[in-house]
């Protein structure tokens, strides 16, 4: 069964009203998930406290409405946990990565990983510092970076491990085969960083940055 499906089972008799002030949320929300929308993680959760019931269940994976933990707390399966790492990617002259480890990890949509063009399976997260990259990525925005793209194709952003330092930049190649590390915020004056075939051992690709996340921004 689908959620929707569920939805209707859960509402029963209840008037529509009845319903959306138990769950606590909105009837027109409510209505878009009964034709067919799918609902946050967040608001499957919300919806599934207010009944008792399982997310599994209420999402038609299981035909079990209840179980001895009736409020899973694991993502469902069309979900992945990415790893968060706390080595800060600079988007300014570089950082030191301190801690390679996980620092935690953050729940997506598998498909909206997909939509990015990104394989859910290798995507990471980091934490930009700097402003070399505003305004494409603000000072503390979180980036989502796909590992299975090391492949550094023109004109796109990565995360690079540039001996001891992590780095967020544009990647350029001129005509002679020289790859450049450059900043989108020209007016700061970054220069950018040039590699050639003798400095190419210095030069580690973690992955190319598939999405940036960030609180809205103040006007400069």
């Amino acid at each position: 069964m689908a959620f929707s499906d569920r939805l209707k089972e859960l509402q029963g008799d209840l008037r529509d009203a009845d319903f959306a002030r138990k769950t606590g949320v909105s009837v027109q929300t409510l209505k878009r998930y009964e034709d067919g929308s799918s609902p946050s993680i967040e608001i499957a959760r919300k919806i599934a406290e207010a009944f008792d019931v399982s997310l599994d269940w209420l999402s038609g994976r299981s035909e079990l409405r209840n179980s001895s933990s009736p409020l899973a707390t694991k993502a469902p399966v069309d979900f992945v946990s990415l790893p968060r790492f706390d080595a800060r990617a600079s988007a300014g002259r570089g950082l030191v990565a301190v801690d390679q480890m996980p620092i935690g990890e953050v729940a997506f949509a598998r498909d909206f990983l997909r939509n990015l063009g990104a394989n859910p399976d290798y995507c990471y997260i980091l934490e930009a510092r700097g402003d070399s990259m505003w305004p494409t990525i603000p000072d503390g925005a979180l980036l989502i970076a796909d590992a299975s793209k090391t492949e550094v194709d023109d004109g796109r952003i990565y995360h690079f491990n540039v001996m001891d330092r992590v780095l967020v930049k544009r990647a350029r190649w001129s005509m002679d085969g020289k790859l450049h590390l450059t900043s989108d915020n020209v007016a700061a004056g970054y220069p950018p960083e040039e590699f050639t075939a003798d400095r190419i051992d210095e030069l580690k690709v973690g992955g190319r940055i598939m999405f940036t996340g960030h609180a809205p921004m103040p006007i400069r």
